[in-house]
């Protein structure tokens, strides 16, 4: 009984030490710092229609529907608008006891900042559904709590933080129905991807792996007794209300716009950030050798055009542009870049190790490999598909599978607490504490700038 109660002081702390250190992060930064896609938001300017992500919040503060135009004419309003609405309502609410516009606009960061809480509430949650100790899972929510990715979410005005939510959502209650197949449980899982394809379309990618663990527990039930009618009610269930939910806003513009199901903005080949003259070689498996050492020496960060240099970049730095910042940050910069390297080095080998070579070794159910590999597959797939078909430097940026720290994390937990060698779990936990103590510095120099 102790050693639990110490199990969860300790776990608290840690997502306690997460809370702080988005807090502070939100506290020093503004709605225009270390954003994409945003545009600009102004309340003072009257029923103005912009383009990007804080003027669709304007939009639908100020006009409260959707716009009654073709959404794919003005920039970003063709993203499905439940995000963008939370955001508007909360405005509202605040503007009861707020009339300073400026602190009014800021106040949106508050939305992002509570979903990025319960996405390391919900992972914590899943790590709980999984065969690993205490101090497994420790280690692994030292990763999602310090990793900069998920920090820099907490104050991204845009709709990725809340697409992560319902993503790591959909995992969950996956996991939960496996375990407990109740209608109850079901129509939570409906919920989670109808309301994520109402918050991004890239939320649909989770509809394949919860495909192959619905068609998993299809045939195992059938082996035991026939028709098993009990299933495939709840599958009824969840498609009348997980499609409706999740394609209604899509289906809305199709019909009145023709706007077709899946649209992308594309910026046009003469883009600065236009990569369709790189080599498919140097682009999608290894980086010209002379432009990697000239970026080292110059301490420039990363190949743009290479899509593993660039998730390597984006999933610490972002894409923040670190021209005018001095030697030391940029060594910071490299170093952290370098750890986060080892540890995805380490979380790919452990994956493929703990759920597809040596599988049995593990104690993990049928149905929760399903899920895990196929949702690492499917978003590592759509996501060079995305790159390959939008030949440009934002096109491969990591915050578009952010959900792919969970399984590799997950699988180094089982490394951890399998293995035998005490150096591999000194060098784990030596690495961690390097790249966690490299985060929140790189953390404060955002915070100070």
């Amino acid at each position: 009984m102790e050693q639990k109660k110490s199990d969860r002081r300790r776990m608290t702390v840690i997502l306690g030490a997460g809370f702080l250190l988005r807090l502070c992060y939100v506290l020093f930064s503004t709605i225009y710092e270390r954003q994409y896609d945003i545009g600009m938001i102004d309340l003072d300017a009257g029923h103005t229609v912009t383009g990007g992500h804080l003027a669709y919040i304007q939009y639908l503060y100020e006009n409260w529907r959707l716009p009654d135009f073709d959404p794919t004419t003005v920039y970003q309003f063709n993203h499905p608008p439940l995000h963008h609405y939370l955001c508007a309502l909360w405005m509202k609410f605040c503007s009861i006891f707020i009339s300073d516009t400026a602190v009014l606009e800021e106040s949106i960061q508050v939305v992002p900042f509570v979903c990025s809480l319960l996405i390391l509430f919900f992972l914590a949650k899943i790590l709980g559904q999984l065969a690993l100790t205490e101090k497994a899972k420790r280690f692994i929510m030292l990763l999602f709590v310090f990793h900069p990715a998920l920090v820099l979410l907490s104050g991204s005005v845009n709709n990725d933080c809340m697409a992560l939510l319902f993503t790591v959502l959909c995992v969950y209650y996956t996991m939960l129905w496996v375990r407990y197949p109740t209608i109850h449980n079901i129509l939570k899982l409906a919920l989670a991807v109808g309301l994520g394809m109402l918050t991004k379309q890239n939320v649909a990618q989770m509809a394949f792996p919860i495909a192959g663990v619905f068609l998993w527990t299809l045939w195992k039930e059938w082996k035991k007794g026939g028709f098993p009618k009990r299933i495939f009610v709840q599958y009824g269930l969840f498609g009348l209300v997980s499609v409706p939910l999740g394609m209604c806003f899509y289906i809305r513009n199709m019909l009145l716009y023709k706007m077709p199901l899946v649209w992308i903005y594309t910026l046009p080949k003469d883009s600065w950030q236009y990569t369709g003259n790189v080599p498919v070689l140097n682009r999608f498996l290894w980086p010209v050798p002379s432009e990697v050492v000239d970026n080292l020496l110059h301490f420039r960060l990363g190949c743009g055009y290479n899509v593993w240099m660039q998730i390597i970049r984006t999933s610490v730095l972002g894409e923040w542009d670190m021209a005018d910042v001095g030697k030391g940050v940029k060594v910071l910069a490299v170093l952290l870049m370098a750890a986060g390297a080892v540890l995805a080095l380490a979380g790919i080998l452990a994956f493929l190790d703990v759920f597809v070579i040596r599988r049995k070794r593990y104690d993990i159910s049928t149905p929760v490999r399903i899920l895990f590999v196929m949702s690492y597959a499917v978003h590592l797939l759509f996501y060079l598909k995305f790159a390959y078909d939008y030949p440009q430097e934002c096109s491969m940026h990591f915050r578009y599978i952010e959900i792919e720290l969970l399984f590799p994390a997950a699988a180094l937990g089982f490394w951890l607490q399998q293995t035998e060698k005490k150096w591999m779990k000194y060098a784990l936990n030596t690495v961690l504490a390097f790249f966690c103590l490299l985060s929140v510095g790189m953390i404060g120099v955002w915070c100070a700038m």
